[in-house]
């Protein structure tokens, strides 16, 4: 250490001897990051609120947070599709009476959130009303961009900076939660590794059917035989018996090398341990799930049923793909060779994405300027 240096620590050392004479009354307080109020308006809709929470989780990144909730309800049996009509024609209050909230009972918070078409005409009428910076995530449906502060959206067609801004779905995970993975840089480092696969269930756009679940069975048993493979299938509320039927034998005869996390017993949130893995494996019926498997900063491949068809969400699952952080993969004729091979070519995001996420809305909101 050269003298100034020393000099310099001396010094500081000094003022905390100094410090730790004076009386209690006479310390400097540490100082105190200031507690970022958040509103957010749920419509008890999982896939929809949590996109809310992400936003919160981000902004924990920064400092404490505390959320009131408001659980939303219509005073008036009206169709889902035509609440999102009424916000844009009715003034403000009347959205808030609808809605059956009473502005003026509401503490002042410094950010509003939602997520859902639901909860549009709420959102924007009580940042209006209450005069605080909104953030919605999902279409807007109309509304006009001058109602929010922050429009996230996942589709690049429908962004309109510096408002509207597209980038992955935002979800609360947390990929600090898990270990860091070990690297795979190249196919041969895929021997050993540990392997994690995300189980949805059938949807029209993806349709799993018992031929793709056999498939998805033989490819786990071939990852074990080409490269000795650690497998954990994590099931969710969606994973049909025909998967269990096609995935339990899997399970029974590799034992020690195969685990489930079984979605039936072990229940919400159990999902969680399954990204202490170093690759991710996920069905493509879930935008949630490939999102977070993409943002997991693991390689993260989606698995394809043979039966497929176009939907909204291809342009997300495009973004994802496009940034190297996701690949996506028919099971038809999938082996364990082509996995590794797919998994050292992606390039797994290294920041962790919900300071991404605070950064934007910290910068189209004010909040702790």
């Amino acid at each position: 250490m050269d003298k100034t240096g020393a000099r310099a620590d001396n010094a500081a050392s000094s003022d905390n001897e100094r410090d730790k004479s004076l009386p209690d009354q006479q310390r400097q307080p540490a100082p105190v990051a200031p507690v970022t109020r958040v509103l957010l308006i749920s419509d008890g809709r999982p896939g929809h609120y949590r996109q809310s929470e992400g936003v919160v989780a981000a902004l924990k990144r920064r400092g404490p947070v505390a959320v009131d909730r408001i659980e939303l309800k219509t005073r008036l049996p009206l169709p889902k599709g035509f609440i999102p009509k009424l916000g844009r024609l009715l003034p403000a209050r009347s959205v808030l009476r609808l809605h059956g909230i009473d502005p003026d009972a509401i503490s002042r918070p410094d950010l509003i959130v939602s997520s859902g078409g639901a909860t549009l005409g709420a959102n924007v009428a009580l940042a209006k009303v209450l005069g605080v910076p909104n953030v919605f995530s999902g279409s807007t449906r109309g509304f006009p961009l001058d109602g929010f502060s922050l429009v996230l959206t996942p589709y690049p067609s429908v962004a309109r900076p510096p408002v509207a801004m597209s980038g992955a779905k935002p979800t609360p995970f947390d990929p600090d939660r898990s270990p860091p993975p070990r690297a795979i840089s190249t196919a041969d480092a895929m021997h050993a590794a540990r392997i994690s696969l995300l189980v949805g269930g059938p949807t029209p756009t993806a349709d799993f059917k018992a031929g793709d679940w056999a498939r998805l069975a033989a490819l786990i048993q071939n990852l074990i035989a080409r490269w000795d493979c650690r497998v954990t299938i994590a099931t969710s509320p969606r994973t049909p018996d025909e998967a269990y039927a096609a995935l339990m034998p899997t399970i029974d005869r590799n034992a020690g090398a195969v685990s489930i996390i079984d979605f039936r017993t072990a229940g919400p949130g159990s999902i969680d341990a399954a990204f202490d893995c170093d690759v991710m494996l996920v069905t493509s019926d879930s935008m949630s799930m490939m999102t977070e498997a993409a943002l997991s900063r693991r390689p993260a491949i989606a698995l394809a049923p043979e039966i497929t068809q176009s939907h909204r969400d291809d342009e997300a699952v495009a973004g994802l793909v496009a940034e190297r952080w996701l690949a996506v993969l028919p099971l038809a004729g999938l082996d364990a060779q082509r996995v590794a091979a797919t998994a050292a070519a992606l390039t797994p995001m290294t920041e962790n994405h919900l300071d991404r996420l605070a950064s934007l809305v910290a910068r189209a909101t004010r909040l702790g300027a």
